[in-house]
């Protein structure tokens, strides 16, 4: 007898409750997904849901260690151009890439910036300060791009991210944050 894992049927089985999570989490958050509403939705029972996943949240982790072990980012590759791999592979699958976004729920973004090894950059407090700005950014960028219907090319967002995280075009910004900071300190000495 085949073993469960290898079983062709439990590799569909797990597949349908997989992509059934995935649709339910396009149309409600992740907490009010009851595992009864799964196995509807699947059409499985619930022995059969339980046989595979803990609970709803155990097959989102199972869903986000599937995309990390095929996302194939070659060993000794730049960060920019694993960030165009990874980006890719979300404008590949817009469900998924909204999963990665589920607020607080998932941990794929936490799990994919281990890729690299950030060692080297990080010797001083400020670089780990520097390092969690960039990761915050970058996350934002993708978010945004994600919620709004991932419009631009993986190569486009790339080029953008770049050239945030490098301030590439933020000079003439800072000159508007000085210029609101000065005007708050202006205020606060009024009110003294």
């Amino acid at each position: 007898m085949v073993g469960i894992k290898n079983n062709r049927r439990a590799q569909y089985t797990r597949k349908i409750i997989k992509e059934t999570v995935l649709s339910l989490l396009q149309k409600e958050s992740i907490d009010s997904i009851t595992v009864t509403e799964v196995c509807k939705a699947a059409d499985v029972n619930r022995t059969t849901f339980y046989r595979y996943y803990d609970d709803v949240y155990s097959c989102v982790d199972s869903i986000e260690t599937d995309f990390l072990d095929n996302l194939k980012i070659p060993q000794g590759t730049s960060m920019i151009e694993g960030l165009r791999i990874m980006l890719r592979e979300f404008y590949k699958n817009p469900v998924l890439s909204n999963l990665v976004f589920v607020e607080g729920k998932t941990k794929l973004l936490d799990r994919m910036s281990h890729f690299h090894d950030h060692e080297e950059m990080i010797k001083t407090t400020m670089d780990k300060y520097e390092a969690t700005y960039i990761m915050l950014g970058v996350q934002g960028i993708m978010k945004r791009w994600v919620k709004s219907g991932m419009k631009e090319s993986p190569e486009v967002l790339t080029n953008i991210i770049v050239k945030v995280v490098f301030a590439e075009e933020l000079q003439d910004k800072k000159a508007l944050f000085d210029l609101h900071e000065v005007k708050e300190e202006q205020t606060d000495f009024s009110e003294a």
